[in-house]
């Protein structure tokens, strides 16, 4: 029997540097995923990274009131909002409380990988997602292609479960409106709505072969060894 988040997790305070890769391999094509639709390509493994070696650094304060994997969302989301509002206040030094949360990637010029996907309305709702506020982006993602109750997303992004059900329902109206602007003849829209389980059911497995299912044990190990 493989061992739980929460057995890795306890071997790997203990000083059993194993554990905590292996963890990190467990986890690692869920926080890429996070990235894939949202930052440009250069910038995602360097991103990902970030994260686990913010987990380690950070690895006394997990209570485990959640999981292991909603956690490392948690970081993954600070992860990305420091990015986005370092590479969008470029050149704009009068604007210091940028909300990205209420910009769309697209609006903020990243200019993420794109999957190769088998039908039109594939790529039409990944690029509807990029079109609306990342809140609400974020909120969809973690939903669909995570599986993530909105209590689970509540806790992941700090904020209260009526909100995180708010920005379920406001993501998918908004998605809407985004899929009707780039789809005018609206072919595509209804079909896609009423079948987003299924969708990112299909879609989930092209994004984990552009980046690969699984890193290698040296990558896992990375952040270990730069907190070293």
């Amino acid at each position: 029997m493989l061992p739980t988040d929460s057995d890795l997790l306890a071997r790997w305070r203990d000083g059993d540097r194993p554990s905590g890769a292996m963890l990190f391999q467990r986890h690692y094509a869920a926080i890429a995923r996070f990235f894939h639709n949202k930052v440009d390509d250069g910038a995602r493994d360097e991103l990902v990274q970030r994260v686990f070696l913010g987990c380690l650094e950070n690895l006394r304060r997990f209570r485990g009131e959640a999981s292991f994997k909603t956690y490392l969302f948690g970081i993954a989301h600070h992860v990305l909002g420091d990015h986005l509002r370092t590479r969008a206040r470029k050149g704009r030094r009068e604007d210091p409380a940028l909300d990205v949360d209420s910009m769309s990637v697209h609006d903020l010029g990243q200019s993420p990988e794109r999957p190769m996907v088998e039908r039109q309305e594939q790529r039409i709702l990944l690029e509807a997602l990029r079109r609306i506020p990342l809140c609400h982006q974020v909120a969809l993602e973690l939903h669909y292609w995570e599986q993530l109750t909105a209590a689970e997303i509540g806790v992941a992004l700090g904020i209260p479960l009526g909100t995180a059900k708010t920005r379920l329902r406001e993501g998918r109206h908004a998605l809407e409106i985004a899929i009707s602007r780039i789809d005018a003849s609206g072919e595509s829209l209804q079909s896609t709505l009423d079948d987003l389980e299924q969708w990112a059911a299909r879609v989930r497995p092209r994004l984990e072969k552009t980046r690969g299912e699984r890193p290698s044990t040296t990558e896992a190990e990375q952040p270990l060894q730069r907190a070293s």
